[in-house]
């Protein structure tokens, strides 16, 4: 059975850690420009957004991070009135057991008690969370699309394959 609950802090490291690595599995890199960083520093996320876990037999398998203020340091892109959530990662060795599912629903549910739209965005080479986000019945947004020279804030070098990209975005509302 999975649980989905907020992370307590001596789970940050696995949280940090269990997200770079969903990040490193994918077919193109993620995680330049300092961005692995960024992720394995849990303990600020959670200042900004609510850190949710699955957790399976005691053991942290997944992580989310949920968005309900589109003010907050954590909010990409959204509007007033829309929640996100990012960096939603399964431990690569506990993949198929419906923790991502668990954290997506669980994301829907605080969203829809609040009354907000989701509004997330994802990249062209995660077509697995692409697939599970459209059964949950988001629907692809392309006017929401963000080229990746928006996103880029630092004066680093895009890697080649992130060039002429977009974040894709996808949308979900309580109310459809």
């Amino acid at each position: 059975m999975i649980t989905v609950r907020l992370a307590t802090p001596d789970e940050y490291a696995r949280v940090g850690a269990l997200t770079v690595a969903a990040y490193e599995a994918l077919s193109v890199d993620h995680l330049f420009g300092g961005y692995d960083e960024r992720i394995l520093d849990t303990e600020t996320r959670a200042r900004g957004a609510e850190v949710l876990v699955a957790v399976v037999d005691g053991r942290v398998v997944g992580s989310v991070t949920y968005v309900g203020d589109s003010s907050s340091d954590w909010s990409e892109w959204t509007e007033p009135g829309e929640a996100q959530f990012r960096l939603l990662a399964v431990d690569p060795d506990a993949r198929g057991l419906g923790a991502g599912a668990a954290l997506v629903r669980a994301c829907m549910e605080r969203a829809a008690a609040a009354g907000s739209t989701i509004m997330i965005h994802t990249t062209p080479w995660m077509e697995i969370a692409q697939g599970m986000y459209e059964r949950f019945g988001f629907v692809r947004r392309p006017d929401r699309d963000v080229g990746y020279e928006v996103w880029k804030e630092e004066d680093y070098v895009l890697p080649a394959e992130w060039l002429e990209q977009a974040f894709l975005a996808y949308s979900w509302s309580p109310t459809d």
